[in-house]
């Protein structure tokens, strides 16, 4: 908790000299076991690939080599826990794609032991 306090102090500070506050998203784990179970090395892969523009389910399972519903299951999860957005948009003539997208630009994640 001292750690959002802290942060929210720098920002204050930096808001109020004018500067731009680097969006971001902080999750806290009780527990070291849910945090090993939402971040598995193919879901941090999944986050890095759209970390400067959204991307396609379609695109994303090309991109990191893995089955489309194994990307579609992990976007799912991670769209959960408030880490990614996706939103359908129209793929002319062949119906409508799955876009994934980042909350923000930057994620930290951590697990108190």
């Amino acid at each position: 908790m001292n750690d959002f306090f802290s942060r929210m102090k720098v920002n204050a500070i930096d808001l109020d000299r004018g500067k731009v506050v680097e969006p971001g998203f902080h999750i806290s784990f009780e527990d070291p076991a849910d945090f090993l179970e939402l971040i598995t090395p193919a879901r941090v892969r999944l986050l890095r690939e759209i970390s400067t523009e959204p991307m396609t389910l379609s695109a994303l399972a090309t991109i990191l080599a893995r089955d489309p519903s194994a990307v579609r299951r992990d976007v799912a999860l991670l769209e959960k826990q408030n880490l990614v957005t996706t939103s359908k948009v129209s793929n002319a003539g062949h119906g409508r794609r799955t876009v994934v997208k980042r909350i923000a630009t930057r994620i930290e994640l951590a697990a108190v032991v």
